[in-house]
C-alpha cells in the first residue's frame, strides 16, 4: 500500500498498523484526515486525556463531524472519575487493532503520547510492587520542595521519561522515584526491559514543524480552547461533581483554569500560563521521539 503522508509517499507493508505521532499541535489530525481520503481507516486516538468525557475543548478532541466520518476508538469512552493507563490502552488497543485489519481498514494511531505508545509495540515491564515507605518519603519531598522542583530532580534522572508529563501529574511523578528506588534503574531504563512486543508490526511517523511556527501555533490554539469555552468546560466538570484533584483533570490547560475560577491567577495570567506550559511539554515530547526508534520523520511547514 502507498500512502502521500504531508507531501511524502510512503509505502505502508501489508498487515501492519500506522501510527501518526508528534508534538501537541503539530497538525496530527489534519493529517490523518489526508490519509482517511486515500484508504479506509479507523483512528485509535493514543492521547492520554481525549478518552475522558467532558473534556474536549481542553484536549483538543476532534470535531463531531470528524467523529461521525472516520470511525474513532478511545475518544470519549470515560468519565473523569475512571482510571485510564498505558496499560488498560496498550492492552485493549491492541485487540482493536487486530479487529480493525480483520475487516480490511488500516489502523492508524494518533497521539503524542509517547508512553503509550511504547507500551502499545513493547508491553509494559513487571512493575516491582509498590512501598508505601518509598511513595511516603516522595510525597514529602513534594510537600517540602513543590512539584516542580521534584520534577526538575527527576529530568536529571531520567529526561526521556520526565519529557512525558507535566510536574501536576504527581501520581506519575512519585511512581517514577519509586520505581528508580526499587528497580536501581531510571524508569526508561526499566521500561525498556519490556518482554510483551505486539505480534502485528507498525509503521511510525513523526511529523514536526520549524520551533516558531509549531510554539506560534500553540499559542493560537489556546486562544482559541479560550474562545471555545474552555472556562466553561471546567465550570461544568465542576458542577458535575468532579474535582480538580483528579487525575485527568490534573493535566494541562485544566489546573491553570481551575486557578483562574477560584481567583488565584487572572484571565491573561491563565492564557500565558497554560501557552508556556504547552509549549514546555511539545519541547519535552519532541525530545522523546527524537530519542525513540520511529521510520519516517517529516517536517511540516504551514
Amino acid at each position: 500500500m502507498r500512502l502521500t503522508i504531508a507531501g511524502q509517499t510512503i509505502d505502508i507493508p501489508p498487515g501492519v498498523y500506522l501510527i501518526l505521532a508528534g508534538p501537541t499541535a503539530v497538525g496530527k489530525t489534519a493529517v490523518a484526515e489526508e490519509i482517511a481520503e486515500q484508504r479506509a481507516v479507523e483512528i485509535i486516538s493514543a492521547d492520554s486525556r481525549q478518552v475522558y468525557r467532558g473534556m474536549d475543548i481542553g484536549t483538543a478532541t476532534p470535531s463531531r463531524e470528524l467523529l461521525v466520518r472516520i470511525p474513532h476508538h478511545f475518544i470519549n469512552e470515560l468519565s473523569p472519575d475512571m482510571v485510564w493507563s498505558a496499560g488498560a490502552f496498550y492492552r485493549e488497543a491492541r485487540k482493536r487493532i487486530r479487529h480493525i485489519l480483520e475487516h480490511g481498514k488500516l489502523p492508524l494511531v494518533v497521539g503524542g503520547t509517547g508512553l503509550y505508545l511504547d507500551a502499545l509495540r513493547n508491553g509494559l515491564f513487571k512493575e516491582p510492587p509498590r512501598k508505601a515507605v518509598i511513595r511516603e518519603k516522595y510525597e514529602a519531598e513534594l510537600e517540602r520542595i513543590g512539584t516542580e522542583s521534584l520534577w526538575r530532580r527527576l529530568n536529571d534522572i531520567d529526561p526521556a521519561y520526565a519529557a512525558l508529563f507535566h510536574h501536576h501529574d504527581t501520581k506519575k511523578l512519585v511512581r517514577a522515584f519509586e520505581i528508580f528506588e526499587l528497580t536501581g534503574m531510571p524508569p526508561t531504563q526499566a521500561f525498556a526491559k519490556s518482554q510483551d512486543p505486539f505480534e502485528v508490526g507498525s509503521l511510525m511517523v513523526i511529523l514536526n514543524r520549524p520551533r516558531a511556527e509549531l510554539y506560534e501555533r500553540i499559542n493560537l490554539r489556546v486562544q482559541q480552547m479560550v474562545s471555545a469555552g474552555l472556562v466553561k468546560e471546567c465550570q461544568d466538570l465542576l458542577s458535575a461533581g468532579y474535582e480538580p484533584t483528579l487525575y485527568p483533570l490534573k493535566t494541562i490547560g485544566y489546573q491553570e483554569t481551575f486557578a483562574y475560577l477560584d481567583g488565584t491567577i487572572s484571565e491573561a495570567e491563565m492564557i500565558a500560563s497554560i501557552q508556556q506550559a504547552t509549549r514546555n511539554f511539545a519541547k519535552r515530547q519532541l525530545t522523546w521521539f527524537r530519542n525513540h526508534p520511529y521510520d519516517c520523520w517529516i517536517d511540516l511547514e504551514d
